[in-house]
């Protein structure tokens, strides 16, 4: 850290005048461009209130930035383009406290869903991301313009894998329509199965769990919906006590999204890995730190700074006329 002493003067009209810094055109608490980009970036420490009025000055322009875009069409497509496009996403609780000033009891806290969408064309390593505590709606308008901008063409098909959560499936109807394949995540799948194990088979739950995920690879889900209904649950049982008729319900409402053999022989991913990966760098790597809360607006805002480096377009956001 380099510091000096600056003589400061005045002239008859009793205002401050400062040679040394009109020379070396510098200015008190001044903040250079590149340190602002780390400031948005990494959010090292100056004081609170200089991060704070930094970063969120920047964020507020990528959101600025980022919707002038999503203003634009997403279904304006070119013919021809990538043969699957993959498209993922889900929610990530964030931590937030109500808007209002600091007093000496702590405000409450409440976590809020922020929804991430991501796209990238099968075989490439690039991914586009859009997040923020958007609706439904709004979610999957976003979603289609990450589709767009990983290559998705006309003629190509879309890859949905997802949790199961019926607000993806009807958005992947809306926004995809019938180039849509949705398939659920066989993480989830493999989780309800591993509660049921140990109760179809007790003596070797593994063993059984192992033998109806091969099954379900194959393409032989009707051989895992045998393999449990002689062990469901009646409906007097209550739900937590029932993790066979749990799963049993979960893939029962889910039988056209189990098609997992067609996936694997085209090489396109069974597991939501692209949005998982997604939430831990793009959101929770600066919006999840330990004893963090945000007020809404501010991490949304943050959202979208994360949403440009996640993309590619932090260079050029840092490089635009308008940045210092």
């Amino acid at each position: 850290m380099v510091s000096l002493e600056e003589r400061i003067w005045r002239d008859p009209a009793e205002s401050y005048l400062r040679p040394f810094a009109a020379v070396a055109k510098v200015r008190a608490r001044g903040k250079s461009r590149r340190l602002q980009r780390v400031l948005c970036d990494f959010g090292v420490e100056l004081n609170t209130s200089a991060v704070r009025a930094a970063t969120l000055g920047h964020a507020a322009r990528a959101a600025g930035q980022l919707e002038a875009h999503y203003a634009q069409s997403f279904r304006v497509l070119p013919r021809s383009g990538p043969s699957h496009v993959i498209a993922e996403t889900d929610g990530s609780m964030i931590c937030t406290v109500a808007p209002g000033r600091r007093r000496q009891a702590p405000r409450p806290r409440e976590w809020k869903e922020m929804r991430l969408s991501a796209a990238r064309a099968h075989g490439s390593v690039e991914s586009s991301y859009a997040a923020g505590f958007h609706s439904v709606e709004e979610t999957g308008r976003r979603w289609g313009h990450c589709a767009r901008d990983a290559g998705w063409a006309l003629e190509s098909r879309i890859h949905v894998v997802a949790d199961g959560a019926e607000w993806i499936r009807l958005q992947s109807r809306e926004v995809f329509g019938e180039q849509a394949e949705v398939l659920v995540d066989f993480y989830h799948v493999s989780e309800y199965l591993a509660a049921a194990a140990p109760i179809c088979r007790p003596k070797a739950p593994r063993a059984w769990l192992h033998t109806q995920q091969k099954r379900l690879r194959r393409g032989a889900a009707a051989l895992v919906f045998e393999a449990l209904e002689p062990f469901r649950e009646p409906a007097s049982v209550a739900e937590e006590e029932a993790p066979v008729r749990a799963a049993w319900r979960y893939l029962d409402k889910r039988r056209a999204c189990l098609d997992y053999p067609a996936a694997l022989a085209r090489e396109l991913p069974i597991g939501s890995g692209l949005i998982e990966s997604g939430h831990k760098h793009v959101l929770h790597a600066r919006l999840k730190r330990p004893g963090s809360a945000w007020l809404p607006a501010h991490a949304d805002a943050l959202a979208q700074l994360r949403v440009l480096r996640a993309n590619r377009q932090w260079d050029d956001f840092w490089q635009t006329r308008h940045a210092a």
